[in-house]
């Protein structure tokens, strides 16, 4: 190799040192394993670094992983590799691996199988040596190409802003260049990279995008595909940003405890949130509660979505991971399985006489009954209501020798409103295809056995407002700390 040291290495080399303080990519010091396929990216890469070493005081080390999938091809890509790191003095790693067997053990793609043993392999070096950071040779191509890719999937928001400068301990450091500069700068500092054969067929999907779709874009279209992807990108990332800023105060905000393994959330304040908002604190939350949102995805959070916007006590989600959520007297809880908020989603027997008129405090569940008697409307009115969760009306006359707050007993029963006759509240509670593990959390109103509301579902034919009614029970189930949204 013959280093010609004329004004494109120069300027290149200075690029990427802005771009490396900038956004402080590594610091003085740090040690650094950057991954050399020997293609033109990772040799620009790792030549680059090691040429800005003094500059950035980093201690580089190398990795190259052999994928065994393209014979003398790829023997000569790891010959070519080592040649490289001896001749400039960076100490080298090499791992040969049969990809092809490990994705059919997987059943996943090659690509995918090549990338998840490329970074685990990245990892594991960096943990023996103490590296701080892993540098890849990703560029502005590959960023149009990925988010070409993600728009092809059906990506949100967060998939359009592509691939960022660091990431965790990952590092891009050539990501504002194109692979023309970097093909020109290996040619001004005489390397003489590998060319990957793989890389000039279509039987990838990144190469049929690469190779097949973005020239005939340019050419039918006329446009240059890779810069409107990247300003995309950037654009998205600048809306990114200031949404995620956004998320984050309202999640502060609705948050009511968190520990290890469970997130606990005010649905009143999750239900007046823009639903844009709303959805990435809902992935905040599955952050906090299981540490990364790895394989939860948007018919996931639409889920959880559903659960805020009903906010009725004892519906539940199942997420991937072993991540679960549950409604509990406007709480929404994100937890992972095996954690003791599961445990806690059972609350032992209670029981209170409610004040009427008046407040009733209910210490087991965190929450407030207060009762009121009121002069009846007409009985259309009341029909015109809906239901509203937390605040419903009974004919007090039916009620006036005292109701209870309690949680189930054996031997309730219940007369659904609008239903034929009387069931257990067991069978209530089947039809209704609430968990067995929840029925115990959700709260009731009894007259004796009788079920009068079932608080959070639904209320007592028996106990209904009629045109005979002559004074009304108003009745509400206030969590402390929460006032329910009153409409009637």
């Amino acid at each position: 190799m013959k280093s010609i040291n004329n004004d494109y290495i120069r300027k290149f080399q200075k690029k990427i040192q802005d771009i490396i303080l900038a956004n402080s990519l590594i610091e003085p010091g740090e040690g650094v394993v950057a991954g050399v396929s020997g293609g033109a990216d990772s040799v620009c890469l790792i030549h680059v670094l090691h040429s800005l070493r003094s500059e950035l005081g980093v201690k580089l080390h190398a990795v190259h992983v052999n994928h065994m999938l393209r014979g003398e091809e790829a023997d000569a890509d790891e010959r070519y590799t080592a040649d490289l790191c001896r001749e400039l003095g960076i100490p080298l790693h090499i791992l040969r691996t049969d990809v092809a067997a490990a994705a059919a053990g997987l059943g996943i793609s090659i690509e995918e199988a090549g990338r998840e043993i490329r970074y685990r392999e990245f990892n594991r070096h960096a943990e023996a040596t103490g590296a701080a950071k892993i540098a890849v040779a990703h560029n502005r191509n590959d960023q149009a190409e990925t988010v070409m890719l993600n728009i092809i999937r059906g990506t949100g928001a967060a998939g359009l802003c592509g691939m960022e400068y660091a990431r965790g301990n990952i590092i891009r450091p050539l990501l504002s260049a194109d692979r023309e500069e970097i093909e020109h700068y290996c040619k001004a500092a005489g390397l003489q990279p590998r060319t990957d054969s793989s890389n000039l067929t279509q039987e990838y999907t990144r190469n049929k995008v690469r190779l097949g779709l973005f020239p005939y874009i340019n050419e039918n279209f006329g446009a240059n595909i890779i810069n409107s992807l990247c300003r995309l990108a950037e654009n998205t990332a600048a809306d990114q940003r200031f949404m995620e800023k956004c998320a984050g105060g309202a999640y502060r905000q609705a948050l009511c405890e968190s520990r290890e393994g469970s997130v606990s959330m005010d649905i009143g304040k999750l239900q007046s949130l823009d639903p844009a908002i709303l959805m990435r604190v809902l992935r905040q939350a599955v952050i906090h509660a299981a540490g990364s949102a790895k394989g939860v995805g948007s018919t996931h959070y639409q889920a959880l979505a559903d659960l805020v916007g009903k906010g009725i006590t004892g519906t539940q989600a199942e997420l991937p991971r072993g991540i679960r959520a549950s409604v509990s007297y406007g709480i929404l809880k994100v937890f992972t399985a095996g954690d003791p908020a599961e445990k806690n989603l059972q609350v032992e027997e209670f029981s209170r006489q409610a004040a009427i008129p008046g407040t009733t405090p209910i210490p087991e569940v965190g929450a407030d009954l207060t009762t009121s008697l009121h002069q009846p409307l007409s009985i259309d009115k009341y029909k015109s209501l809906g239901y509203n969760p937390y605040v419903q009306y009974f004919d007090y006359d039916l009620l006036k020798k005292g109701i209870h707050i309690r949680n189930r007993r054996n031997g309730d029963i219940f007369k659904p409103l609008g239903s034929g006759g009387t069931k257990k509240l067991k069978e209530f509670f089947i039809d209704s295809k609430i968990p067995r593990e929840m029925r115990s959390c959700i709260p009731l109103i009894c007259y004796g056995n009788e079920t009068v509301w079932v608080i959070g579902y639904k209320i007592s034919d028996k106990f209904k407002v009629t045109e005979n009614t002559k004074k009304v029970l108003k009745i509400e189930f206030n969590r402390r700390g929460h006032d329910n949204d009153e409409r009637y």
